[in-house]
C-alpha cells in the first residue's frame, strides 16, 4: 500500500533531513482536540479530523512518495516507520522555522529505494506511453488534482507499481545514512550527518474517542469521526467486526475519489490472496439510513468493477464486492421510528446491485448493514 504526500521544496527538504512526513492546516487551531469547551467552525473540525483519518490509515511498512509542488515532480521511495502521531498547532510546533508552516499530523519514515531524480507530473499522470488499459491511468492522483485539499493521498497498488516503475527508469538509487534536497539540481542527495528528530510523539486516540462519544450524546454530526474510527478498526485485530472475510487486509483507503464530479467513497478496503480478492465499499452514516442510499451504493460498486477490478482480473483472480453500510442502530430509535427503520433496512439488505456485462468472476454481495453502538461512553463498531 502506498501514499503520496503533497509538499513544497522547503518542506520536502526538512522531511528528508529529519525523516518524517506530515500534513496540517496552519490556520486551524488544534486545541479543540483536548478542550471540548473550545468552539471551532464545524468545517474546520471536519477538515482536521479528515487529515487525522488520512494519516491513521497508514501502516508501518507502507510505501511513501512525495509530490513537490511548483516543480511538479514525484520523489521516493520511503517507508512508513511509525503510526500517526500529533504535534500541536502552536508556537512550539516542531521544526516550524525550517518548514515555514505548521504540520500537526505526522508519521516517521525511513528509506526504502531512494531515487536521486524526480518523476515529472506529465510522465506520471498525462503520458499514455506504456498504458494498455484505461484503468492503468493514475486516476487517484488525477482526481486529487481536480478536487485538491488532500495533503496525503492513498494510491492503489496498481498505481504504485506503475509510478515506482517509472520512477526507477533512467534513475539512480542513493545509498546513504541521511538525505536532503538540492533545490538547484532538483535532486535528492545523500548526507553523512543527518539531524535527529528529537521531539516526543503525542498519541491523541483517547481524546478523539472522547470527542466522538460526546458528539454522539449531544446529537451532533460526527461522520468525520466515524470515518477515523472505521479506519482505526480496520487497521486493528477486530477488523472482522466490519468485514465478512478473515483474509488479511492489503489496502485501506478513505475519502476515495471516484469521479470527476468529486464523489468519494467513505472507506474502501481490499483483501487479497492468491486466487481471491474481496473489495468492501463502506458507506458511513451518523444516523439511520434511508432507501435513497441505494443508488449511491450502486454507483460506487459500478466504479469499483470498472476501475479497480480489472487489475485483479488480469491476474485471473475471482473478485467479490461487498457493499457495507455502517450506521446508527435500531436500538437507539424510538418505537415508531424503530419499526420504520427496520423496514428500510430490510429493503436495503434485499437489494443487489446488478451491472450489465459483468465478468463471470466478479460477484456482488447483498448490502450489509452494521450498527455502531455506544458502550461505556464510547462509540464502537
Amino acid at each position: 500500500m502506498a501514499h503520496v504526500f503533497i509538499v513544497n521544496e522547503q518542506t520536502f527538504k526538512t522531511h528528508l533531513e529529519y525523516q518524517f512526513a506530515g500534513t496540517g492546516a496552519s490556520d486551524v487551531s488544534t486545541d479543540f482536540i483536548f478542550d471540548p469547551s473550545i468552539q471551532i467552525h464545524s468545517q474546520n473540525e471536519k477538515r482536521s479530523v479528515g487529515m487525522i483519518a488520512d494519516l491513521s490509515r497508514i501502516r508501518q511498512g507502507d510505501k511513501i512518495l512525495f509530490f513537490v509542488t511548483k516543480i511538479a515532480k514525484f520523489y521516493g521511495i520511503f517507508e512508513a516507520a511509525s503510526d500517526f502521531f500529533f504535534d500541536p498547532n502552536d508556537d512550539n510546533n516542531y521544526l516550524y522555522d525550517q518548514l515555514g508552516k505548521k504540520l500537526t499530523y505526522r508519521i516517521r519514515i525511513k528509506p526504502c529505494q531512494v531515487y536521486r531524480q524526480g518523476l515529472a507530473e506529465y510522465d506520471a499522470l498525462d503520458s499514455l506511453k506504456g498504458i494498455k488499459f484505461p484503468d492503468e491511468i493514475c486516476w487517484s492522483l488525477i482526481y486529487r488534482k481536480l478536487g485538491g485539499n488532500r495533503g496525503c493521498t492513498t494510491i492503489t497498488d496498481q498505481e504504485y507499481q506503475i509510478l515506482s516503475r517509472k520512477l526507477a527508469d533512467h534513475n539512480r538509487l542513493i545509498q546513504s545514512t541521511g538525505y536532503t534536497y538540492d533545490k538547484d539540481r532538483q535532486e535528492i542527495v545523500g548526507i553523512a550527518n543527518a539531524p535527529e528528530y528529537t521531539k516526543d510523539k503525542i498519541d491523541i486516540r483517547a481524546q478523539l474517542e472522547e470527542n466522538l462519544g460526546r458528539k454522539y450524546i449531544q446529537g451532533k454530526a460526527f461522520e468525520h469521526y466515524l470515518q477515523y474510527l472505521t479506519v482505526l478498526t480496520l487497521k486493528g485485530p477486530s477488523y472482522q467486526s466490519i468485514l465478512p472475510s478473515s483474509t488479511p487486509i492489503t489496502w485501506i483507503g478513505n475519502e476515495v475519489m471516484c469521479s470527476v464530479g468529486e464523489r468519494r467513497i467513505d472507506v474502501l478496503c481490499i483483501q487479497e490472496e492468491r486466487d481471491q480478492v474481496d473489495i468492501s465499499v463502506i458507506e458511513l452514516k451518523d444516523e439511520g439510513v434511508t432507501c435513497g442510499i441505494m443508488p449511491q451504493i450502486d454507483f460506487y460498486v459500478r466504479w469499483v468493477s470498472e476501475y479497480i477490478s480489472p487489475f485483479y482480473l488480469r491476474q485471473h483472480k475471482n473478485i467479490t464486492i461487498h457493499p457495507i453500510i455502517i450506521s446508527d442502530g435500531i436500538a437507539s430509535a424510538g418505537a415508531v421510528r424503530k419499526n420504520r427503520l427496520r423496514e428500510i433496512e430490510n429493503q436495503i439488505a434485499a437489494h443487489v446491485c446488478s451491472l450489465s456485462s459483468l465478468p463471470g468472476n466478479i460477484s456482488i454481495e447483498r448490502t450489509r448493514i452494521i450498527h455502531f453502538q455506544f458502550v461505556n461512553g464510547k462509540v464502537v463498531i
